[in-house]
């Protein structure tokens, strides 16, 4: 390989209970996501400071794409920190009850992010 070269980045995947509720609508899931990603890292604040947030297109084997949020981590070790998917997913439906999924739509009309399009076909890093 070479130093040009890089492998594709591996994610952890957070897909929060949001999908049914917002009628698979999947610019204002876009949005809804952003709003979480957000608070992700306090919600996590025991993470690695290397960890980071981002809004990824999730291949599905039995159809389309969706949006997800993936943690990404440039050291291994501080991905090995990192609880798994269920965990994740739970530690977020946690907090997204504690929150209510009324004041993420609300927050989310106001905040910019990409439309579904534009990231289901960006390149991955």
């Amino acid at each position: 390989m070479s130093t040009e070269e890089k492998e594709p980045r591996g994610y952890g995947i957070i897909e929060p209970a949001i999908y049914e509720e917002l009628n698979w609508s999947m610019d204002f899931i876009v949005s809804c996501l952003e709003v979480i990603r957000t608070q992700l890292p306090e919600l996590f604040s025991e993470f690695p400071k290397s960890v980071k947030y981002e809004l990824i297109p999730l291949g599905n084997p039995f159809g389309e794409p969706y949006p997800v949020i993936g943690l990404y981590s440039d050291s291994p070790k501080d991905l090995e920190k990192i609880p798994e998917f269920l965990d994740l997913d739970e530690q977020v439906d946690i907090w997204l009850n504690k929150v209510g999924i009324e004041t993420i739509k609300k927050d989310a009309e106001k905040i910019k992010t990409v439309n579904w399009e534009t990231l289901k076909n960006r390149k991955p890093e």
